[in-house]
């Protein structure tokens, strides 16, 4: 008998071997899979193995006497089909005996089909079935995801969904746009929910809510006197901190006919001095430049028959942390009223984010957005609100000194989110 041994990635590989060497009148003897190469079984290759023959006696054919007594075959693999099944048993079988105790035989009783299935679970080939299922899961999940990114729900009513689209448009997180979505479906009937003006006004409530309302008095007072109102701006650099201080005691000195001081302790920036000096003498208010946390507590005492003192810091980078440092000794000196961080609203979310966490280590009350007026989506300070939880107490819309600026209103950054002009 012509007896050989092929081996190859898989039964089918190994099978197609044998036929292209022994013809398709191969009797195959014996088959087993095994491991190699890697390293400490890292990394290892699969190796299905048979060994085949021809011109043998039914008798010195086991497996292929097995499949004839089943399937009614000649004891010879007419097809690659037939011989792949066979040969997939006898591995399977092989695999079965290879963790059962050695003994006779006779005394061994045949598997059965509980004992086959678990011997099953445990080849290569359905552990790869496993991998691939928990693949197309994932792929299915991202597909999921990435249709909503796109702004696309098939489960929304027409009108929902333009305006789910429009969230995500606008750069609202997935968890929020979700939820307020959801909400208007759950809460409207349908025939509210094929009117578009009704959808839209809901939604806007339910975005109106999400974002903390604007404090109508401050919690504390600073020493300077009970009736004076100390407001700190902070925040990073290039975010327009010195403008909105120039906007705001524009504001209170001339709108509100308020009595208004300046101090600015930002010594570090050429000319940030002189452009807060200029602007107060345009408004008419005093204004005092401090070096340290001892002369910004004294500045704060000689205005203190001021109605409202402003005090404009040096813009700092989230990941200074010295600068942050001195900056948190100078707000712990004076004890504001209200300490507002700044942030520009064309800053990068992960940016801004950045800045909400370190400098809410120094202090922050209430958030100030500025530059409205470029930004290319709202979105994203919808998302910074609900994750500060602070009030939204000021925003700008412009570089014009008193003008482009409003009191934070939660209607209407709302309203600017689903598309309303500035």
């Amino acid at each position: 008998m012509n007896v050989k041994t092929f081996h190859g990635p898989s039964i089918a590989e190994a099978l197609a071997k044998v036929k292209q060497e022994l013809g398709s009148s191969a009797v195959i003897l014996h088959t087993r899979s095994f491991k190699r190469g890697g390293i400490m079984g890292l990394g290892a290759r699969t190796i299905v193995e048979i060994t085949a023959g021809t011109g043998a006696a039914q008798k010195k054919r086991p497996v292929a006497a097995a499949a004839k007594s089943r399937n009614g075959d000649s004891g010879v693999f007419a097809n690659a089909g037939a011989a792949t099944a066979v040969a997939e048993r006898h591995v399977l079988r092989n695999a079965y005996s290879s963790t059962r105790p050695a003994a006779s035989s006779a005394s061994t009783p045949a598997p059965s089909t509980r004992d086959l299935a678990t011997t099953l679970l445990k080849e290569p080939v359905f552990e790869l079935r496993n991998e691939l299922s928990s693949l197309r899961t994932m792929v299915e999940s991202l597909l999921q995801r990435t249709s909503r990114v796109a702004g696309q729900r098939s489960d929304l009513p027409e009108q929902l969904g333009k305006l789910y689209a429009q969230l995500i448009e606008q750069q609202v997180s997935d968890e929020i746009a979700i939820r307020v979505i959801d909400d208007v479906k759950a809460e409207l009937a349908p025939e509210q929910l094929s009117n578009a003006n009704a959808v839209r006004e809901r939604l806007l409530q339910k975005i109106e809510q999400l974002i903390p309302a604007n404090l109508a008095t401050s919690a504390a007072r600073p020493n300077t006197g009970a009736g004076c109102r100390s407001i700190c701006l902070i925040g990073p650099t290039g975010v327009g901190k010195t403008t909105t201080i120039a906007k705001l005691a524009a504001a209170f000195k001339l709108r509100q006919r308020k009595k208004v001081g300046l101090i600015t302790i930002d010594t570090y920036r050429i000319a940030a001095v002189d452009q807060l000096r200029t602007y107060a003498n345009i408004i008419g208010v005093p204004l005092k430049v401090v070096l340290t946390p001892a002369e910004l507590v004294t500045a704060m005492k000689e205005m203190s028959d001021c109605d409202v003192i402003l005090i404009d810091t040096a813009g700092r980078a989230q990941s200074d942390q010295p600068k942050l440092n001195e900056l948190s000794h100078f707000v712990h000196a004076a004890q504001p009223s209200e300490v507002h961080l700044v942030l520009s609203s064309t800053t990068h979310p992960e940016a801004m984010e950045a800045a909400l966490e370190e400098f809410g280590r120094v202090r922050v009350d209430q958030i100030i957005f500025t530059k409205l007026d470029e930004a290319v989506s709202f979105g994203v300070l919808l998302n910074v609100a609900r994750k500060a939880s602070k009030a939204l107490s000021y925003i700008t819309t412009g570089q014009d000194v008193p003008d482009n600026i409003e009191v934070g209103q939660p209607r209407r950054l709302a309203k600017l989110i689903l598309g309303e002009k500035l």
